[in-house]
């Protein structure tokens, strides 16, 4: 029997010594496995005495680029963590970006509770340390990617924005597929407006090539205040296709402002596509106010492309109020082409 306990027990502690545990300072640490499922693991904890954190670790959305920072800094580390990242601090930021931050393959979903209430989610890549703020913390082992996206699901519909907010961010950075539909189905219509182009955000922002895919399926929506938010999701997507829905957004859509909004969009985009776009838009579009639209698009495009195409529609284009307007951009980018062309206006 002795034999036996003692098997159990060498067993009991290599077990816990392969489970990866995460960096925490200044807390009152504790580990728990969540075997009953993440929303039963969490109501335990909620009427625990708070305030508290618990925090659990699940994969990411491949090439996931990001750092948690405190205090507005910036990542310098080689792991992609800012330093120490101060749970207590009203400050913690979180950005994404191509540059300095490492890809992660895995996130710590951090909760604070208090008056048995999810109060705050935060993200932060697995492996940076992090301080408690002296609080109890709870680390959760055994946590399920898919429960993880069920249970954060739950407290979209949140009375507190920033509570949908955060749990619609944290399911974003889920690998796991179901994070894709689930977003779909906050962007559906059988949502109000303001969650809807929340969820749809999270689909360009943080889904890849699956968040495009519904992205696409949502660009025919009755709602034009929905489809003009979309442009902008495409216009973030990372998806290389999502510039050609843009495109057909800003060249077909029904709704004037949402054209509007594209071909805004489409401007920051810059390249072969966008240019060729505006110069039909500008040429061809029937309503003189998306025409300017396209030149003010045109305008924000680099310099070097935005020059030749703005003193081609100030030279040529038809209708007088587009031509004032490429003249008018013209004189914005203090160009020596546009002030070649203003002294020969002159000296006519």
């Amino acid at each position: 029997m002795r034999q036996d306990w003692l098997v159990a027990a060498v067993l009991g502690v290599s077990t816990l010594a392969t489970a990866q545990q995460p960096k925490v300072i200044n807390a009152q640490l504790h580990t728990q496995p969540a075997g009953a499922g993440l929303a039963a693991t969490v109501n335990q904890l909620q009427h625990a005495n708070g305030p508290l954190w618990f925090g659990y670790e699940v994969p990411t959305t491949p090439g996931s680029r990001f750092s948690a920072c405190s205090g507005g800094s910036h990542s310098t580390d080689d792991d992609g963590c800012c330093g120490v990242y101060r749970l207590e601090e009203s400050d913690n930021t979180w950005h994404s970006g191509d540059r300095d931050e490492k890809s992660q393959t895995s996130i710590d979903i951090l909760v604070r509770i208090d008056h048995e209430g999810i109060d705050k989610i935060r993200v932060v890549g697995s492996g940076c340390q992090i301080d408690a703020g002296g609080l109890s913390f709870t680390w959760l082992t055994n946590v399920n990617q898919d429960d993880s996206i069920a249970w954060l699901s739950g407290l979209v519909k949140s009375d507190q924005r920033h509570i949908t907010d955060e749990a619609l961010s944290a399911i974003a950075m889920h690998e796991s597929q179901k994070g894709t539909a689930v977003l779909e189905g906050f962007a559906s219509s059988a949502n109000p407006l303001w969650l809807r182009e929340k969820a749809a955000f999270w689909l360009g922002a943080g889904r890849g090539h699956d968040g495009y895919l519904a992205l696409k399926k949502l660009a025919a929506d009755p709602d034009a205040e929905f489809r003009k938010k979309l442009s902008f999701d495409f216009f973030i997507s990372h998806d290389a296709a999502a510039v050609d829905d843009l495109i057909r957004m800003a060249k077909s859509d029904q709704d004037t402002p949402v054209r509007e909004q594209a071909m805004f969009w489409v401007g920051q985009k810059a390249g072969a596509k966008a240019v060729s776009m505006l110069k039909d838009i500008v040429e061809n579009d029937p309503e003189v106010g998306v025409k300017k639209k396209a030149v003010f698009a045109i305008s924000q495009l680099p310099r070097d492309e935005a020059v030749p195409e703005l003193l081609h529609v100030a030279q040529t284009n038809a209708d007088p109020a587009v031509r004032k307007d490429a003249i008018f951009w013209l004189g914005q980018t203090h160009d020596p082409r546009a002030l070649a062309y203003f002294e020969k206006i002159l000296a006519q």
